[in-house]
């Protein structure tokens, strides 16, 4: 096997490492993508395309509006369709109290130029009637997009082809060689590649890798579970997010997608086989807001892993013990999102050795000043006091 050299080695082929290695091909820097498999093949690919700015952490929102710009001029940028679609989110408050939550938000939010409304139950059910009338209301952004991510993936990858990146599927990362305390290279198993910068993308597999520099980084792998259904005439017309529930949301062509995301303290692992008791709890609570979803035959399901951090904010950007080595992981489920934005932030760390968008909130660092962690907007419940479906 003969090695090859490259001046930037991306390992990950999810959405971040596409869009990172898109973005540096287009810079004019000489990038290769390396991945064990194939493109999209955890939550970058296998996740229901939803692209909301509602719920985000303070320190995203600046980083979730650039991406929007980016999403808009996206398709034409890449050369393809993307199924692009400004279908709206719909944050469902299932308290009087998220409801409050929500309405600050709102505030929070405008002050970005974000479009948000707190809507009232009847407000709600105005807009979707086919959801439920014990629900308190609901955060609604009428601006949240929705794209097909296996066509983002593919997009991305012929475009960073046609700039002249280099991409390796089907081959795994077994050792990355710090001398001095730098990146020297990477032992592949289809050889050597010589390069003085990884970007570490790789997704639930990104404490691996980074172990093999001598860095630590506190990873949880979860799975994305969802299901899809029958066709049914319309009846759903924004995405709808359910905290600690899932999200649901139902195509142009009528087919009702449903998903959980097992954040820490629920199910764990790298497992593609579909947890139908979790799922069951998710459908039944969701048929519980959406009762009209009930008797629709199942089409398929499927799972992804997620990259949860301790405080489920991504971590980005170089480490202090190793340089030339780049981190882009953690995502906990906003990576999708992002996508177009954080790829462009990496691109520029790299060639301006600065970013344009402050990120020194997602420094890995931040855990070694004992940064508690936290439950976040949408941690698991269950709809115990809720009126049966059907």
């Amino acid at each position: 096997m003969m090695s090859q050299h490259a001046e930037v080695v991306v390992v990950g082929a999810g959405s971040t490492g596409l869009s990172a290695t898109y973005e540096l091909a287009r810079a004019g820097v000489d990038v290769l993508l390396v991945d064990r498999r194939n493109v999209a093949m955890e939550a970058g690919g296998r996740n229901p395309g939803g692209i909301r700015q509602i719920g985000r952490d303070p320190d995203e929102v600046p980083l979730m509006v650039a991406a929007m710009r980016r999403w808009h001029g996206l398709a034409e940028e890449l050369g393809c369709d993307l199924e692009l679609t400004e279908d709206g989110y719909l944050w469902v408050a299932l308290t009087e109290q998220e409801l409050e939550m929500q309405r600050g938000l709102a505030a929070r939010d405008g002050v970005h130029g974000i479009r948000e409304y707190a809507l009232d139950r009847g407000e709600v059910r105005a807009m979707a009637p086919a959801i439920s009338d014990w629900i308190h209301g609901g955060l609604y952004s009428p601006t949240d997009l929705i794209a097909n991510p296996f066509l983002v993936a593919r997009g991305y990858l012929d475009a960073a082809r046609r700039h002249g990146a280099r991409v390796l599927l089907g081959t795994e990362v077994l050792d990355v060689d710090v001398r001095g305390g730098r990146i020297r290279g990477l032992e592949t198993s289809g050889g050597r590649i010589e390069t003085e910068t990884v970007i570490n993308a790789a997704g639930p597999w990104s404490d691996r890798i980074a172990r093999m520099a001598g860095v630590d980084i506190p990873l949880t792998p979860c799975p994305n579970q969802f299901i899809l259904t029958e066709p049914m005439p319309p009846i759903l017309p924004p995405f709808l997010l359910i905290s600690g529930i899932g999200v649901c949301r139902q195509s142009a062509r009528g087919h009702v997608y449903i998903g959980n995301t097992n954040a820490p303290g629920g199910i764990t692992g790298f497992s593609k086989a579909t947890n139908y008791d979790e799922m069951t709890r998710t459908v039944t609570n969701i048929l519980k807001i959406v009762p009209a979803f009930r008797g629709l035959n199942l089409i398929r399901t499927w799972v992804g892993t997620i990259d949860f951090s301790p405080d489920d904010n991504f971590i980005f950007g170089r480490v202090d013990e190793v340089e030339g080595l780049i981190l882009a992981s953690g995502f906990s489920g906003h990576g999708f999102a992002l996508t177009p934005i954080i790829g462009q932030l990496l691109c520029e760390l790299v060639v301006e050795g600065e970013t344009s968008l402050p990120v020194e909130a997602f420094r890995l660092d931040r855990f070694q000043s004992g940064v508690a962690e936290k439950a976040g907007h949408f941690a698991h419940q269950h709809l115990d006091a809720a009126p049966a479906s059907g």
